[in-house]
């Protein structure tokens, strides 16, 4: 497997930043505000994941949802997505936001099980995509980061349906979703046995990361390696409409 660093991204940045890294003024803004809202973990109009929520996907493994200015070097050439052990790296953050086609969705509405939705990497504005190129280890469908959220570039293939299973009927912070991609009948997966090593990606910058992929016809298959969870992150609180 061969990874192409994006355009903005030295050799220096193959290994993560030290703690000393000075982090840019938005992301020390999220980090106080979330130390604001964790205030609010009792209060029910948190207990939700909303639009403009900014957050962590936590998968069963305890690998988080992953993204850097780092391409694929194969398939689409698209930014790579990954999952990462590491529990605080701001390149895990996701915020939620309205499907392709579809008005900005209001700050705090409620996100219902079954509803479109799609997801920006927070540092580098790409959506989370799939399409039917092969992804680099188990050759199922590849995941990338696509378009600019900034300049409103996106497909539909930047679409996510949220499948949920709470009493609410909303995805709520602690439910188990899988998120189905409907542009290939696809769901977000992943699992140990595809981890990037340094038999299937000698010397690369996502050694010891798992492959995240799209699982072919996933409505029929029954797997807790297509489950994520919200963790970490800033929550709206729900807004009534």
């Amino acid at each position: 497997l061969l990874l192409r660093l994006g355009p903005h991204t030295s050799p220096a940045h193959r290994t993560r930043p030290s703690r000393s890294t000075p982090m840019k003024l938005p992301l020390l803004l999220l980090a106080a505000y979330a130390r604001f809202t964790r205030a609010f973990d009792d209060d029910e109009d948190f207990d939700y994941v909303t639009c403009g929520s900014t957050l962590k996907l936590k998968h069963r493994t305890g690998f988080h949802l992953h993204s850097h200015d780092i391409n694929w070097g194969s398939g689409s050439g698209q930014q790579s997505v990954t999952a990462m052990k590491s529990s605080d790296d701001t390149n895990s953050l996701w915020t939620v936001a309205s499907p392709h086609g579809k008005p900005t969705c209001i700050q705090g509405s409620l996100i219902k099980c079954g509803q479109v939705v799609r997801l920006v990497h927070h540092n580098t504005k790409k959506y989370l995509h799939s399409h039917r190129h092969a992804s680099p280890v188990s050759r199922r469908f590849e995941i990338s980061g696509y378009g600019n959220s900034r300049e409103n570039h996106s497909d539909p293939g930047d679409n996510w349906i949220v499948k949920c299973d709470s009493h609410s009927g909303y995805w709520q912070r602690d439910s188990l979703v899988k998120l189905m991609h409907p542009n290939t009948g696809s769901c977000l997966f992943a699992e140990k046995k595809t981890a990037f090593t340094q038999q299937n990606c000698r010397n690369c910058p996502i050694v010891g990361q798992l492959e995240v992929s799209g699982l072919q016809q996933c409505q029929h298959i029954a797997s807790k390696d297509a489950e994520w969870k919200a963790a970490d992150g800033i929550f709206f609180a729900k807004r009534e409409l």
